[in-house]
């Protein structure tokens, strides 16, 4: 048996390639970026030509022309797939995985059609049940022209196919997507069929010289429905067909793994960079970002991998528009979802669990050398290349010390949260840190992973979340890098990561750390926000904000910041209000004679507003 999964992409995204699951770029005629290592559509007989209207099925139509050898065939989206699993058959045809392993999915493919291929004639996705009829669908949100010629073609060409066309139509079901795999004899009639009808769709006599590019795809939306058309009639004709009905796996929120292999390698200076929010700091890692591309080196290329939870796409464009004001860039979002969501958090740490998402990047990335990786809240001043360029030997990981931890080594520490009474002692008997260790305890703000070093990343990242999933830490995946890399960390120049923290707060630090930390104040070429009552958007002064804003002020979340800031005081001012007002109440009735200087002192200070103490 020799089947062929064709799985399209029209541009690089995490890729799914084994013997029998072949990737393809559609559209690659047309003068697109080359996908590294991947076919195009392009050769033999194709259509490569009409990928911008009629989308994967170019690759359709060229496995069609040219995949002959292949006695069962089929077609995917690089996000859309067809899950042979059979583990979710109920509810929703779409299944939306938090992760999904690449590899994994491959190898189970291969033997699914190793094993099950030839006792199948068609497998196609769960029918998905709509509101409205499949027609009252498409001509609510299409027009309704290329229904109309779609209909009458069909009637006069393959009549045969009246009933079928009627029941899907009037029906409320249909297969989404354009993913099959079929056997030969199917492919080849079903193929037939298909493009003949939706050539002479094109060459209808219709003005589409209005249509926008996304009702210009008519012929990838009609297709979903003449597919549903197809089944049915096999359905009904060949009593004995094998069809095999299975749910679709949408990549689309899910962290794929790897996200880049080997065979994507970037260009040979690119500066690899990895950041993880969610919405609430996605303003923030914007003006990180724009401090980033204002002091790198314009000549070498700039990979941005932002791991993020659940943002909106519309708000991910402007991270897009950002980095594509140079050409050579490239910007990957990657969905982490809420995958860590259920990991311990301690009472005194800030709500998002989204800063474990970082350990993803050990599993995601097995093509990279070495990744840089930065908090979404610090401003960079200097090239970020020097420090990605840094020689790390044999060291897997480089970071900053993080100065202010080393005070433990003054003696007892008390911290603010109930479960760890005394740092000391956390991170002595819990974290298992040796006073030498303690300090070079580092910052998890920014660090650069040398992948290369490391003898296998993947059990590296399987470790830490086992670590993250099974165990409390107090600072969390900082204290979990601590505890793993603790033998293997480079310890890059003090100036890479400096913290905007009162000068206060390394009274109790070492003399030897001391030094170096106020050194790298004096001359800083990142700045960390890193204290939560130090950061520039909490609304009053604070040490190095300048540069924030400066920064911030362009990027599209400019007004956002600033509205929240208002709409923070003006709650604020409120809430004062409300509390002077229910004590002068309170004051009022227990002390008669006070009412009236109370009242004119209130009413001067509110601009004109009376209000009667003591009255409600």
């Amino acid at each position: 048996m020799s089947p062929a999964l064709y799985v399209v992409y029209h541009k690089s995204a995490p890729r799914l390639q084994s013997t029998s699951v072949l990737p393809v770029q559609a559209g690659k005629v047309l003068d697109r970026a080359s996908i590294p290592g991947m076919r195009g559509d392009d050769t033999g007989v194709n259509i490569s030509e009409k990928n911008d209207t009629w989308c994967e099925l170019t690759v359709l139509y060229w496995a069609w022309k040219n995949a002959s050898a292949s006695d069962l065939t089929g077609l995917m989206h690089y996000r859309r797939l067809l899950d042979f699993s059979d583990r979710d058959l109920l509810g929703s045809v779409e299944k939306y995985p938090d992760e999904f392993d690449t590899r994994a999915w491959c190898l189970e493919a291969e033997e699914w059609m190793k094993q099950e291929g030839t006792h199948w004639d068609i497998v196609v996705p769960r029918l998905h049940r709509m509101g409205r009829t499949v027609e009252e669908n498409y001509r609510t949100g299409h027009n309704s022209q290329d229904w109309d010629a779609m209909c009458d073609i069909v009637r006069r060409d393959h009549p045969e196919y009246i009933p079928d066309l009627e029941a899907v139509a009037s029906g409320y079901e249909v297969r989404l997507g354009n993913l099959v795999l079929m056997a030969k004899p199917v492919f080849d009639r079903y193929c037939s069929w298909l493009f003949d009808i939706l050539f002479k769709i094109e060459e209808a006599p219709i003005d589409r010289e209005a249509y926008s590019p996304y009702q210009a795809r008519y012929p990838g939306f009609l297709s979903e429905r003449l597919l549903t058309v197809f089944v049915h009639h096999e359905n009904r004709t060949n009593p004995s067909l094998r069809l095999k009905e299975v749910s679709i796996l949408n990549l689309s929120r899910s962290a794929v793994s790897p996200y880049m292999s080997a065979a994507d390698r970037q260009e040979r200076d690119a500066i690899n960079i990895a950041c993880s929010t969610d919405r609430a700091y996605l303003p923030h890692a914007a003006a990180m970002l724009r401090s980033v591309l204002d002091h790198t080196d314009s000549s070498r290329p700039l990979n941005f991998f932002f791991l993020h939870s659940n943002i909106d796409d519309e708000d991910l464009l402007h991270l897009q528009a950002m980095m594509e004001e140079k050409p050579g860039n490239g910007f990957h979002p990657i969905n982490a979802n809420g995958i860590f969501d259920g990991c311990y958090r301690s009472a005194s740490r800030a709500p998002s669990n989204a800063t474990y998402n970082r350990f993803l990047l050990l599993t995601l990335f097995p093509g990279l050398d070495r990744l840089l990786y930065l908090d979404a809240d610090l401003i960079v001043k200097t090239d970020i290349g020097k420090l990605y360029d840094s020689d790390l030997g044999s060291a897997e990981i480089a970071a900053v010390p993080d100065w202010i931890m080393a005070r433990t080594l003054a003696g007892p520490t008390r911290t603010i949260d109930p479960e760890v009474p005394d740092l000391a002692i956390y991170q002595r008997e819990t974290l298992g840190l040796s006073e030498a260790e303690i300090g070079r305890y580092f910052n998890a703000g920014v660090l650069l992973f040398n992948f290369a070093a490391m003898k296998d990343p993947e059990a590296i990242g399987r470790t830490l979340r086992e670590m993250a999933g099974e165990r409390q830490f107090l600072f969390r995946d900082q204290d979990i890098l601590n505890v793993h890399f603790k033998n293997s960390v480079c310890l890059l120049d003090a100036r890479w990561n400096v913290f905007t923290a009162p000068v206060q707060a390394y009274v109790r630090v070492p003399r030897n750390n001391h030094e170096k930390a106020m050194a790298a104040r004096r001359d800083p070429w990142i700045i960390h926000y890193a204290d939560r009552e130090f950061k520039p958007w909490v609304g009053y002064a604070v040490p190095e904000a300048q540069h924030y804003w400066q920064a911030l002020i362009r990027t599209p979340f400019y007004g956002e910041v600033v509205r929240n800031l208002a709409g923070k005081s003006g709650r604020r001012k409120r809430a004062l209000g409300a509390q002077l007002i229910g004590i002068g109440r309170k004051i009022a009735e227990r002390i008669p004679f006070l009412k009236t200087p109370m009242l004119r002192l209130y009413h001067a200070c509110s601009g004109g507003r009376f209000l009667t103490f003591g009255k409600r």
